[in-house]
């Protein structure tokens, strides 16, 4: 697959389950990746967007796509997933 259609800086929103944060405008979030990839963190309601994540994509190379996930999580912010899965959630 080509980036051709990707480009840096576009939005990606992220289906999750999102639920209440400790905080009233935090909110946690948890994204099964793959069947074997989960990530979970937190995030301020700022950077939910249609009740999904807002991510950004940084780079696209060899078929994925580099998305860069906000907030604070269990584990680095930056995500490789496929192009198909940027093209499906991209934000209009």
């Amino acid at each position: 697959m080509s980036c051709s259609k990707i480009q840096i800086g576009q939005l990606v929103l992220i289906p999750a389950k999102i639920s209440k944060g400790m905080f009233p405008s935090e909110r946690y979030f948890y994204w099964q990746v793959s069947p074997d990839k989960a990530i979970a963190g937190y995030v301020t309601e700022d950077q939910i967007e249609a009740n999904k994540i807002r991510a950004v994509v940084i780079d696209c190379f060899r078929g994925d796509a580099v998305l860069a996930l906000p907030g604070e999580l269990s584990q680095n912010n930056l995500v490789h997933v496929p192009l198909s899965f940027v093209r499906e959630h991209a934000a209009t």
